[in-house]
């Protein structure tokens, strides 16, 4: 094997193990039965254990401002005096270690044969401690109080406020689409 193409396949490697750190994955689930034409206002339902509230003022109200924009794109009105759902949003995040191993030099030949790259190489395994969080949003029927939509988005939480602040949007704007979706079928 050339150098060429042992550096081809490490990179390639490095890259497959890194990938699902990087993606963010988004999942939507509701009540099928639910008449979702009925919906056309919603009022937000604190949750300051479980929200960014306390933790960081400023992505908590990103985050608001988000769900907000994208249910409002979907055709629902704030309304708090009399909504029809009611809206929060939670998180969690924990620390996650990734590990890739490379291989520089020699390894096993294709065969049983004579091979001159035959053992003697040298291999790093490297760890990448990263922060994975997960955002959830809750629609909750304002009359019968049953929950009616869940989205939720897992994805590496960005450390630069500009880059996190594009996440969050990118997540929310997911998560809502799925509903509008389902929003437009019922009316």
């Amino acid at each position: 094997m050339t150098r060429s193409r042992t550096a081809l396949g490490i990179t390639l490697l490095l890259v497959l193990a890194a990938s699902p750190a990087l993606a963010q994955r988004v999942y939507v689930d509701y009540d099928r039965d639910v008449d979702f034409d009925a919906y056309r206002s919603f009022a937000w339902v604190g949750t300051p254990e479980t929200s960014m509230q306390g933790e960081s003022p400023l992505v908590h109200s990103r985050l608001k401002n988000s769900i907000e924009h994208y249910l409002a794109q979907a055709g629902l009105a704030e309304d708090t005096e009399a909504p029809d759902l009611y809206v929060t949003y939670h998180t969690s995040s924990k620390e996650k270690v990734s590990y890739s191993t490379s291989t520089m030099g020699a390894g096993y030949g294709p065969g049983w044969g004579f091979d001159p790259y035959w053992g003697g190489g040298m291999s790093t395994t490297t760890a990448h401690a990263y922060e994975e969080g997960t955002l959830i949003i809750d629609l909750w029927d304002a009359e019968s109080k049953n929950m009616v939509w869940r989205g939720s988005a897992t994805a590496v939480v960005k450390s630069k406020p500009e880059k996190l602040a594009k996440q969050i949007d990118k997540a929310v704007a997911k998560m809502i689409a799925a509903f509008d979706k389902k929003y437009q079928k019922g009316m």
